[in-house]
């Protein structure tokens, strides 16, 4: 129901006209109802508390409770969480307490008299609250105001439809609609901008939660500002964005919703699911709706060149980053001689201070020469904390005065972890003062300190605020929140004693990567970690292989100029159950099937599909007793085995890709190794007709088709109620090939015939690793340029963008370079590794690491060995 139907049904109700008499008589019957019944005494037992009621639970349940009783009963279980558990307890048969009652001392004082005052003036205050921000029925605050308009933007009502112009007060409830070929941008009183797409119906309101963007259809960028209080919602019919305060798109249609973030962190609730997206995430209301590139989701703004603009500089600089020689490998570390006897988990670092600077100067001279990064700059820079140049000063000073690594260990004990160690070596005098100083600025209004300089371990004691303890002797720092911890790695220190962690299998693994050349180094015992997380130490917790992984080994380093990036999941036998589904590294014939142009490609080899759902199966049904007979009552209505007939035909190899133009609509390729053909296409063939039984209307129902060009087969899959629904396939030697049209698939079959595919371009071959391995066990291949280009064009034909931002997107033309990560599947463990990048420490990291405070609290503070990787 709409404000205005409801704000209409409530000033009918208030101004009806109801006579005395039957008001009268109303309330006879009424009481009349509660003082008949036979045991209506209120005086025997006055209901005061929880306690109260719940003594009337018996009598309630067995249905001998007074009508007035149960009555009274009734209403407070409504609204008390409390009293409702005990009658469901209490109806379960769980043991109830029993209450005696006692006659209760009267006080003579007015108790309830102080109640109903206190009521009243919280009663009075809620009110005003709502008044003020109209939240009352009949109430038609204003909540925003029409900053522009392109073309026509009409005002709706249930008797009108209006065109309104620039400066439109938009009142609560007020619906607003863009016409074809119109835009328009509305500020709303909290600040947020929302621009609205041709053909986009919206309304505002709000409540106690915050204010709500009500999208009937269309699509809108929110701008949303700082929320002071709630937060900022959009709302479709099938899905709900809640904000704080960032950049995102709603694209909401017949299909469904479309979410797309620009900057910031939305979380979207749709149906039972609920996620966080951040910037570049994209999420979906059903599968009818595919994700696509943010780039062609906000290609229709206004301000699409700024943010094209905005990410050509990021590529920029991006590029610029990577090409900053890091520090110089490291073949070993005295500093392993201190870590606890029974770490854990053990990461290193190189000092950065050098490269950092660098790439703080690259940005400063970056800033200068682009107006658009200028700009996002100085909105960046609003508000309290720290800002990144001092956040960078903070880091180049602290690091100078350290070695050429920083190592931090995280000790077990028992079954609990103990807050991370931090080791470095001291290479120059003045550290102390400088900690003094940081000292002196972390701690200004707090009420604990949050780092504290030590300089006798040992006369300290533990404190409840556990501020980060940090201490200085001669050549060493030794840093960390845990006083014990402190202590013992001081005590190493002094004696000149090593640890114990020299005679621990992770000590080994940990000297193999120092002398294969250690940069940035996180090795983790996850044997020790399992066992001593899942209950009483068994691994059934887990899926089946899982709980023989032994180590975690994350490294990066550079070659010969180029970025490794590398993660090895080792486990203490040959792989089995779920960590065994991957192959070993196969031959991918799938990829033949894909063009140099690509913009993004995923493939996989696994091993026997049919095992692999076996394994599933006994899986599920361990968890799940029901599921051996939903699967039996599946596979009798359809007809079809799931192990017999659709996983035994196939084979092991899996690849999907965007291959071709992304506009208007994306075009798709699904590639499936198989083996059995005429086992598979019987199997779609009965799935789609126990499909149509089940829908039991002509209007969802699907039709398979198939017609021969030349000597191909072609098979098309439709729904009669949505055109644009469309799947087409065919087999190709051992592969099944599917794609949103034919052309798309007889230009798959040319491509591989002619030699044009994916894995012979010099761009594909270029990012090849140098290694042992012929083949990939999985792949993850991007290169956003083919469609970059095409949008770039679109927004250039517009003929707005400045010669600024003309510069800056053909920067981001030129700076968008493909990357490829791939993974080994190896007898005891599944290596994945990439020679692009830096596993999500970029730019993206950099630029926020100033937003939650000075330098050292977040490199020390919170207990916690945290990897590098992005920040929003």
């Amino acid at each position: 129901m709409s404000d205005k139907k409801f704000d209409r049904l409530l000033s009918e109700i208030r101004n009806e006209h109801v006579d005395e008499q039957v008001v009268s008589r109303a309330g006879e019957r009424v009481w009349s109802s509660i003082t008949a019944s036979p045991a209506a005494d209120l005086s025997m037992h006055t209901l005061r508390n929880c306690e109260d009621f719940q003594m009337l639970i018996p009598a309630y349940l067995d249905k001998n409770l007074p009508e007035a009783r149960r009555f009274l009963f009734e209403d407070h279980v409504h609204g008390c969480v409390a009293c409702r558990h005990a009658v469901e307890q209490a109806r379960s048969g769980e043991l109830q307490p029993v209450w005696q009652i006692t006659k209760r001392a009267s006080f003579g004082f007015p108790v309830w008299r102080w109640a109903l005052a206190a009521t009243a003036v919280i009663a009075v205050a809620v009110a005003s609250l709502a008044l003020v921000n109209g939240l009352f029925p009949g109430q038609h605050a204003v909540r925003g105001a029409v900053q522009n308009v392109d073309g026509s933007l009409y005002a709706v009502s249930d008797e009108q439809v209006r065109v309104v112009p620039a400066g439109y007060q938009i009142r609560n409830g007020d619906e607003i609609r863009t016409a074809k070929g119109s835009n328009a941008v509305v500020l709303l009183l909290d600040g947020s901008l929302v621009e609205m797409d041709e053909r986009s119906d919206l309304s505002v309101s709000r409540g106690w939660k915050g204010t709500t963007i009500h999208l009937d259809g269309g699509h809108i960028i929110v701008q949303a500002a700082k929320q002071k209080t709630g937060r900022l919602y959009v709302a479709t019919d099938d899905c709900l964005v809640s904000v704080k305060g960032t950049i995102f798109s709603v694209n909401h249609g017949t299909k469904g919703s479309r979410v797309a973030v620009i900057e910031g962190v939305v979380r979207v609730a749709s149906g039972e699911r609920t996620s966080e997206l951040r910037a570049g995430d994209e999420e979906t209301s059903g599968s009818s709706v595919s994700k696509v590139s943010i780039k062609d989701e906000i290609a229709w703004s206004r301000n699409s060149a700024k943010y094209l603009a905005l990410l050509g500089d990021f590529a920029v600089l991006q590029e610029q980053f990577e090409a900053i020689p890091g520090p110089g490998l490291r073949y070993s570390s005295d500093l392993l001689a201190y870590v606890p006897d029974q770490t854990a988990i053990y990461a290193a670092i190189p000092n950065l201070a050098p490269t950092l600077a660098e790439a703080s100067q690259l940005f400063q001279d970056r800033l200068q020469q682009s107006p658009a990064l200028r700009s996002w700059w100085k909105e960046q820079q609003h508000g309290k904390g720290p800002k990144l140049e001092e956040v960078i000063g903070q880091l180049k000073t602290f690091s100078s005065y350290l070695g050429n690594e920083i190592v931090f260990a995280v000790d077990r004990d028992g079954s609990t972890y103990s807050a991370p160690v931090v080791l470095a070596r001291v290479r120059q005098p003045g550290l102390e003062a400088f900690l003094q100083g940081e000292m002196k600025r972390l701690n200004t209004d707090r009420s604990q300190a949050a780092l504290q300089i030590v300089r006798d371990p040992w006369a300290i004691s533990p404190s409840a605020g556990r501020p980060f303890l940090v201490y200085v002797n001669n050549d060493m720092l030794v840093a960390s929140p845990d006083v014990a911890q402190l202590q013992r790695a001081a005590a190493r220190i002094q004696q000149s004693s090593p640890s114990h962690f020299a005679e621990t299998p992770l000590y080994q693994q940990v000297v193999r990567s120092y002398q294969q050349g250690a940069g940035w180094l996180f090795c983790a015992d996850m044997e020790q970690i399992v066992a001593h997380n899942v209950p009483d130490g068994r691994n059934n917790q887990l899926p089946p292989g899982i709980g023989d992984v032994r180590y975690l080994m994350m490294e990066r380093r550079e070659v010969g100029g180029k970025t490794e990036n590398r993660a090895a999941l080792t486990f203490a036998s040959e792989r089995r159950g779920v960590a065994s589904w991957l192959a070993a590294p196969a031959s991918m014939g799938a990829l033949d099937f894909i063009s140099p142009d690509a913009s993004m490609v995923n493939a996989v080899v696994i091993k026997n599909p049919r095992s692999i759902m076996e394994e599933l199966f006994q899986i599920i049904g361990s968890s799940e007793p029901k599921f051996p007979s939903e699967l039996s009552e599946f596979e009798a209505k359809t007809g079809v085995s799931v192990l017999d007939d659709i996983t035994a035909p196939l084979g092991g190899e899996f690849t999907f890709a965007f291959d071709g133009p992304m506009l208007p609509t994306p075009r798709w390729k699904a590639v499936f190794e198989v083996y059995d053909p005429a086992t598979l296409q019987s199997t779609i063939a009965k799935l789609v007709d126990s499909f149509n039984r089940e829908a039991h209307h002509p209007d969802v129902s699907l039709q398979l088709a198939k017609q021969h060009v030349g000597s191909q087969i072609y098979y098309t899959l439709r729904n009669q109620k949505d055109v644009n629904f469309e799947v087409d396939y065919t087999y190709v030697d051992s592969y099944l090939i599917a794609a949103p049209d034919i052309a798309t698939l007889s230009r798959a079959i040319r491509d591989r015939q002619a030699g044009n595919t994916l894995t012979h371009s010099p761009t594909f071959q270029a990012l090849l690793p140098s290694d042992g391995y012929t083949n990939f066990s999985a792949i993850f291949y991007h290169n956003i340029g083919p469609v970059v280009g095409p949008l770039v064009e679109q927004i250039k034909s517009v003929g707005t963008l400045t010669a600024q931002q003309q510069q800056s997107i053909a920067a981001l033309q030129a700076n968008t370079a493909p990357g490829l990560i791939y993974v080994y599947g190896e007898p005891e463990r599944i290596v994945v590794a990439s020679n692009t990048g830096f596993m999500g420490f970029d730019l993206g990291t950099l630029m926020t690491m100033g937003h939650g405070g000075a330098f050292l609290p977040q490199m020390f503070l919170g207990g916690t060995l945290r990897h590098p990787g992005p920040t929003q």
